[in-house]
């Protein structure tokens, strides 16, 4: 089995970086490394968990429903509740990301994708409800929901716009 394009990019910069971190000092090269180890074993089994919950809630997910909801002739209505349901996804990566598996593969379109992940990044409603108003205030809140709430529909209409280029759907 071939390994994928990202999977080369990223073993490549590890590579470089690891030589110049190992230049640098072998001290540093071997805490790196040690660090390193410690987050795998800490994110593995986060993440063999996460495709587990994918699995199981792509079997959950009628794909017509999906489709329907989402999918790519849903248009700027799936886009919208994209943005709406990635904004209130309260999760990290390692369920966010599956999650986005399962939807595609159960015909999710690719803009309301686009949306949905740029709304789960940006907006993150339990982020701003935890975090943000306790520590920067309403005021701050309001002015970066005004600024970012667009982004997600902005990203959608673009991944629109490519899409058509592309032929992807």
């Amino acid at each position: 089995m071939m390994p994928d394009s990202s999977l080369i990019i990223l073993w490549s910069i590890a590579l470089v970086l690891g030589i110049v971190v190992l230049r640098r000092s072998p001290r540093l090269a071997v805490a790196a490394a040690q660090a390193a180890g410690q987050n795998l074993i800490a994110i593995l089994p986060r993440l063999g968990i996460a495709l587990i919950l994918a699995g199981f809630i792509a079997k959950l997910i009628p794909s017509e429903a999906i489709g329907h909801l989402i999918g790519h002739d849903s248009g700027w209505q799936g886009i919208a509740l994209a943005t709406l349901f990635g904004g209130a996804m309260p999760s990290g990566p390692m369920i966010a990301f599956p999650v986005v598996v399962v939807l595609r593969h159960a015909d999710a379109g690719v803009p309301q994708l686009v949306a949905f992940l740029t709304a789960w990044s940006v907006v993150a409603w339990h982020r701003m409800l935890i975090y943000e108003i306790a520590m920067l205030g309403w005021p701050f809140v309001a002015v970066r929901l005004a600024a970012s709430l667009a982004l997600p529909l902005v990203a959608g209409a673009i991944a629109i716009a490519l899409c058509a280029l592309t032929g992807i759907r």
